[in-house]
């Protein structure tokens, strides 16, 4: 893995909000969110390079045929898994391992876990409810009716609390375009799909010209206004399919399923004139898949050096990569 790439993949995986954990073919660890050291007791432990065997030696059998399942490259999900923790508590985990590459070659694993105890502690309440109205459903009828539309509707509530936080969770606050790591997955998955359909993957970065300068002539409250007007315009001229994000600060990236340069140019070439429309100068960076990536990391450096020539040459300008 490359030095820039690897130390954004454990930046993003340090920040996240939720257990991550990245780990070589040997099961070492490579890199793990805060969430996951602070689950696990690493705070005071040098756990980078170290055997996750090492480090939690009881770890279960069925765990273990887990990771070399993942190991040889299937994507392995549990839901609602129980997990009896050594304090006496009880949790409940929906969780993920599944295989990572580097340029086509399997480096290891990356397990991904989402505690849902809340959620379970919530339907076994539900459960426990609806078993105490049955007993009583004779002579109180008209209660159970009333008592049921107001599970339903909290059940209903909940469903909705759920989204939401699913949306949060792949949102950019400011902007309410994809984060990047909604854009990373997408990428994953678009690139699969182009490869089985021998199809193209555009791939549009866009950097706003002139950004620092507004932050410190007018202060962080303009740049932020700024940036949701960009977010406005990426949303009003891109496609249904296409995945608008914010990639960080002022950059933004568009993926473009099934769009090939020529077209992927056009749209970069449409954006900055819709941008300088309203006063908003960028530049701006193409590149393709097959052309110039056949990964998303591949892609992913390829447009950031389009995008940097484009900056070096002038405001507003387009570069391929």
């Amino acid at each position: 893995m490359h030095g820039d790439s690897e130390k954004l993949l454990r930046l993003f995986i340090d920040q996240a909000p939720v257990q991550i954990a990245m780990f070589d073919r040997e099961m070492r660890y490579i890199a793990a969110s805060r969430r996951w050291v602070t689950d696990y007791g690493f705070e005071e432990r040098d756990w980078r390079g170290v055997s996750h065997y090492e480090l939690i030696p009881d770890v279960p059998d069925r765990w273990r045929e887990v990771h070399q399942r993942a190991l040889k490259g299937e994507v392995v999900t549990g839901d609602d898994d129980r997990f009896d923790r050594a304090d006496g508590t009880v949790k409940y985990l929906r969780w993920e391992v599944r295989p990572w590459f580097d340029e086509d070659e399997q480096g290891g694993v990356i397990i991904f876990a989402e505690d849902v105890t809340e959620r379970k502690q919530a339907e076994a309440a539900i459960l426990e409810l609806n078993a105490e109205l049955e007993q009583r459903v004779h002579d109180r009828t008209v209660q159970l009716e009333e008592t049921i539309e107001k599970l339903q509707y909290a059940l209903s509530e909940a469903e909705g609390l759920r989204n939401e936080l699913r949306e949060q969770a792949i949102r950019d606050p400011l902007t309410g375009l994809f984060n990047r790591r909604f854009m990373e997955e997408s990428m994953n998955n678009e690139l699969a799909r182009a490869r089985r359909g021998n199809s193209n993957l555009g791939v549009i970065m866009l950097d706003m010209d002139k950004f620092k300068q507004l932050n410190d002539t007018h202060g962080h409250e303009a740049g932020d206004v700024m940036l949701r007007s960009v977010a406005r315009v990426l949303l009003e001229n891109t496609r249904a399919g296409d995945v608008a994000c914010r990639f960080g600060g002022d950059e933004f990236v568009i993926l473009m399923p099934g769009a090939a340069l020529d077209a992927t140019t056009r749209k970069a070439r449409e954006l900055r004139l819709q941008l300088k429309s309203q006063a908003l100068e960028c530049s701006t960076g193409v590149a393709t898949y097959p052309e110039h990536g056949k990964s998303g990391s591949e892609l992913l450096r390829s447009v950031d050096a389009a995008l940097y020539r484009a900056k070096a040459a002038g405001d507003a300008r387009a570069a391929t990569g």
